[in-house]
């Protein structure tokens, strides 16, 4: 038996090797496996740098809100200006010729492929100090925002995997070097927590001063999410946040960056004022431009909260239903220790849930404060300016506006709706009675501004006022005029604002928020999301909150009441004149037609066979695309979900959810997401269903209220002249006895 052992023991080890080897046979950088990559995909990655700052700069200058977030734009420019230069040092490193060598034998090239004299080769210290200063530009790219340089190096040389490494073999106390060799060192696919250990950004960050520490700490708390390691993830990104806003504070206190300030508003002013082009604005320097760090860590701090209340959800509900026998009265019967024992696990459980998903709720707010948004112009300005458009495409000419000008806007009626005035006296009487208006040089009033809101403004607590309706109500009337124009909401633009929405309405979800205000939150999150276009620089990217948020509402059978489907809410705004849907779609506010449905059903009916045909079909194509399969055992278990899913959607089991709708569109932006999200339940969703079907709304806790200590009263003469001036008498009619 011995003998047998031992024979068998190489044999179980060869095997075991054989098996990892072959599950890992996939060795890729570690930093093609972060998180949100497909959020930084896009344009910004293929134009050239010069255009790429341009377009930065002009969106700078724009009024707010602009079309993408200034932070996130000006970070984008300094990774791409750097990824490249340092991909030429790198190519230039490996090739071992100087540049001058290089040019001068590209010049005696001949077309017989006779080259010219061979081109001089650079010494080894030459090739370190490029190298090294390649992992200085990689560096400071991966400090900016990892994600992005992570998706700009992958779109790069090959030769950029190597140049740190390649640095730490001759100095491997370079810090830098260090830095990013972590993102460019291979281990095997998707086994990150097990192959990253945080020794080497642990040496980085000491090795750093106080206010460079901040990116390194946002990477090494992002290493502990992949590992589940929640609370230190939350310490790190804490102490981060702490560094970046004492960098931005430093930043902004002094007198110049005041001046600085004060100057660019002046400018800003005047261009909006008078039409300057923004091509006359001067440009900031590198060193003023905003960062976006403190967002980078407020995003990712409040999904690290909101990963730890949903770990203690199954904890909260947990025995819940088996332990709460009541008698007659209602009172709660007294339990045993150990089930009080229990019952105290719950509550500390269920504490841990509502804090945490109180402070995920926080740092959403906070993100979506950077971002602006403006509900347009008042949708009476809006009608008076289409009417207007149409009296002249009609040559209605009963009111001649001089100068071309369509619309002048006089002072605000008894209805609160702006009087157009035409005549000159009426313009001079307009401007004198009403001087809240802006004016032109040449005398003429100019169009009101739009209001902007912070976006987190639109979930507070009381809702913005002038917002526009949304999702259009059944039977509103719709202009049909070609010349129609609408209210041109807009919002700032953010890769990760997709993400944020969805889960800011998780977490909302968590507390508990009543179904009526948890309402009003999903249509302005979906009001949001529809606006949202990264267009020329981001495409659209797929969201996991997102797929989470449809998979509660279709699980908890659209608990608050969503009239429409979630993808139809969220669909893209039309561009120009495009109407809202096609005809088979139904009408103009979503609903689909009694009679329409029955005429597509009579022309679309199918038999079961090539309805269940049809539906593995699309669950294998589905499946294919799915990031979380990896052999036939996950496949089979993909298909098959989707499958199930599929035919409880066919069955209606998913309630009002169903979308019904014809899944070609009129009209469909670039950047739009196909809204093909992963099928397959998620964990966070089912422990969120779970939540709203069986958590409480209160566990029978009564909180003490803190107890207000009455001041002492104050001896002295102080006091007594404090109570002489609060003495007062009262003019009464009553006597007193």
């Amino acid at each position: 038996m011995a003998n047998k052992k031992g024979a068998n023991a190489p044999n179980a080890q060869r095997d075991a090797a054989a098996g990892a080897s072959s599950t890992s046979s996939l060795i890729i950088c570690r930093n093609k496996h972060w998180r949100y990559i497909s959020s930084f995909h896009g344009p910004w990655l293929q134009l050239p740098p010069e255009i790429l700052e341009s377009l930065a700069h002009q969106n700078y200058t724009q009024p707010a809100p602009r079309l993408i977030d200034p932070a996130v734009f000006y970070d984008i420019v300094k990774i791409r200006r750097a990824v490249d230069e340092a991909s030429d040092d790198a190519v230039r490193a490996s090739n071992g010729m100087s540049t001058t060598g290089m040019n001068g034998s590209l010049n005696f090239l001949d077309p017989f492929g006779q080259g010219g004299p061979q081109a001089p080769k650079m010494s080894k210290e030459r090739i370190y100090k490029i190298r090294q200063k390649a992992a200085r530009l990689l560096s400071k790219a991966y400090a900016l925002d990892e994600v992005a340089a992570s998706v700009a190096t992958m779109q790069s040389t090959s030769s950029l995997e190597e140049v740190a490494q390649h640095v730490l073999r001759r100095d491997q106390t370079d810090t830098e070097a260090k830095y990013v060799h972590f993102f460019h060192e291979k281990i095997p696919s998707r086994k990150v927590e097990q192959y990253t250990p945080l020794g080497s950004l642990d040496d980085v960050i000491l090795n750093l001063p106080w206010e460079q520490q901040g990116a390194p700490l946002r990477t090494r708390a992002l290493v502990q999410i992949f590992k589940g390691q929640f609370e230190g993830a939350a310490s790190d990104l804490t102490f981060g946040l702490r560094i970046a806003q004492k960098l931005k504070a430093m930043h902004t206190s002094g007198s110049d960056q005041l001046v600085l300030a004060k100057h660019y508003k002046e400018e800003q002013e005047r261009w909006n004022r008078n039409g300057r082009d923004w091509r006359h604005v001067p440009r900031l320097k590198d060193e003023d431009h905003p960062s976006s760090l403190e967002q980078q860590i407020l995003f990712n701090r409040a999904g690290v909260y909101l990963s730890i209340a949903c770990q203690n959800i199954h904890a909260a509900l947990d025995g819940l239903k088996e332990a709460r026998p009541k008698d007659e009265n209602g009172d709660r019967i007294p339990s045993t220790a150990r089930e009080r024992d229990s019952h105290q696990t719950r509550l500390n459980a269920r504490k841990v849930v509502k804090t945490n998903a109180k402070k995920a709720l926080k740092d959403y707010l906070a993100f979506l404060g950077y971002l602006d948004y403006t509900p347009g112009l008042p949708v009476e300005i809006v009608e008076e300016i289409t009417r207007r458009i149409n009296d002249v495409a009609n040559g209605n000419k009963q009111a001649t506006i001089q100068r071309n000008r369509l619309i002048e806007w006089g002072s605000h009626s008894s209805s609160g709706r702006s009087t157009p005035t035409v005549d000159s006296t009426s313009r001079q009487s307009t401007r004198a009675s009403n001087s809240s208006l802006e004016w032109d040089a040449d005398g003429w009033p100019r169009m009101p501004h739009h209001k902007v809101h912070q976006s987190s403004a639109l979930f507070a607590e009381k809702p913005i006022p002038d917002l526009p309706v949304f999702p259009a109500l059944e039977g509103m009337s719709t202009n049909k005029s070609p010349f129609s124009i609408s209210t041109r909401e807009a919002v700032t633009y953010h890769p990760l604002l997709t993400d944020a929405l969805h889960s800011l309405l998780l977490a909302h979800t968590l507390l508990q928020t009543s179904p009526t205000e948890l309402l009003r939150h999903a249509h302005n999150a979906a009001r949001l999301a529809r606006l949202a276009d990264g267009y020329p620089i981001f495409q659209a990217a797929r969201s996991p909150a997102r797929s989470d948020w449809i998979e509660v509402l279709r699980r908890a059978n659209n608990w608050i009441g969503l009239s429409q489907p979630w993808q139809k809410l969220c669909r893209p705004a039309p561009l120009g004149n495009q109407p809202e849907q096609d005809a088979t779609a139904g009408a103009q506010d979503g609903s689909i037609s009694a009679g329409a449905l029955t005429m597509r059903n009579k022309h679309n009916r199918e038999t079961e066979e090539r309805k269940r045909e049809r539906i593995k079909d699309e669950a294998i194509l589905d499946a294919m695309g799915d990031e979380r399969v990896v052999d036939q055992e996950t496949f089979d278990k993909a298909v098959r979900a989707r499958e199930r899913r599929a035919m409880e959607d066919e069955e209606g089991l998913s309630g009002p959810l169903n979308n019904g709708d014809d899944t070609r569109a009129l009209h469909k932006r670039w950047a739009q997401d196909d809204g093909k999200e992963y099928p397959i339940s998620s964990d966070r969703a089912e422990a969120i269903c779970r939540w709203i079907k069986e958590a409480p709304l209160s566990m029978g806790v009564r909180k003490k209220r803190p107890v207000k200590k009455k001041k002492p009263m104050a001896d002295g003469p102080g006091s007594v002249t404090e109570g002489l001036k609060n003495m007062h008498v009262h003019d009464s009619s009553e006597q007193v006895d």
